[in-house]
């Protein structure tokens, strides 16, 4: 198993693991404001990138390359795809006033989505090379 593959799988298992505490934050304290304090959890997703080789070879960069266009092409598509929404829901010529939690929150969920579909592509394109 490469240290990309051993970095994609440390990282889905914080998400996991921080997607767990938002919702057992949200469950016992009812309060979504205050479980935004769990994203604090995907800062654990940092600690295998000091121990990866450095530099990538040419086919660990081009896999590493694909997976993060990927996962920022997903978060790209649920960007149009909120707004989109927000608009059909709201009317066009609406203005919005969100909580700033909400704000923060939504980038944090945006980074997650890249973490996970970046980690599903980077797992997918080792297994595809190997078969």
């Amino acid at each position: 198993m490469t240290d990309s593959e051993k970095w994609a799988w440390w990282t889905l298992g914080i998400i996991a693991l921080t997607i767990l505490a938002w919702a057992a934050f949200v469950a016992f304290l009812k309060n979504v404001p205050a479980a935004s304090s769990m994203f604090a959890l995907l800062a654990l997703t940092a600690i295998p990138a000091a121990r990866r080789k450095r530099p990538l070879d040419e086919r660990e960069s081009a896999i590493t390359h694909k997976a993060l266009l990927a996962g920022l092409r997903a978060v790209w598509v649920a960007f149009i795809a909120l707004v989109i929404g927000v608009g059909f829901v709201h009317g066009w010529d609406s203005t919005l006033s969100i909580p700033m939690w909400l704000l923060s929150s939504t980038i944090w969920w945006a980074t997650m989505l890249l973490l996970v579909v970046e980690c599903i592509a980077t797992l997918m394109l080792y297994r595809g090379d190997h078969a």
